[in-house]
């Protein structure tokens, strides 16, 4: 097995219900796929390996500040970053449908370095 992870991380304080957060994490997967095929960029080897055996991880940050420096942390790590928004339906404002940040991904890559970013962080 190989140790090439992709990890989703998002934003618990949305309150997202289980069908809306399993939406959520297909759109960071379909992403960062779409980002390679779309713009002709190929796929590199770690890639090919997680698309080979998948394994995602999906984590939790409550706040967009947080989600911001997981990213920030991320890119220093010169690992692969995909961010969305989306329009969601909110809990937080009455039911009002709230356009946001929801999350990010990262990887496929070495799960050993996307740890260092994401060690802390608590499954969703």
């Amino acid at each position: 097995m190989s140790n090439t992870r992709l990890t989703v991380v998002v934003r618990k304080g949305l309150q997202l219900t289980e069908g809306l957060l399993a939406a959520q994490t297909s759109h960071a997967v379909n992403g960062f796929i779409a980002d390679r095929v779309l713009y002709e960029k190929g796929f590199s080897d770690a890639e090919i390996n997680w698309l080979a055996e998948p394994y995602l991880s999906v984590l939790a940050v409550n706040t967009l500040e947080e989600l911001n420096l997981i990213e920030e942390h991320a890119k220093r790590e010169e690992l692969p970053v995909y961010a969305w928004s989306d329009t969601i339906p909110s809990h937080i404002f009455d039911g009002q449908f709230l356009q946001c940040k929801v999350g990010l991904s990262i990887g496929p890559s070495d799960f050993d370095k996307i740890k260092i970013v994401t060690g802390v962080l608590p499954p969703y």
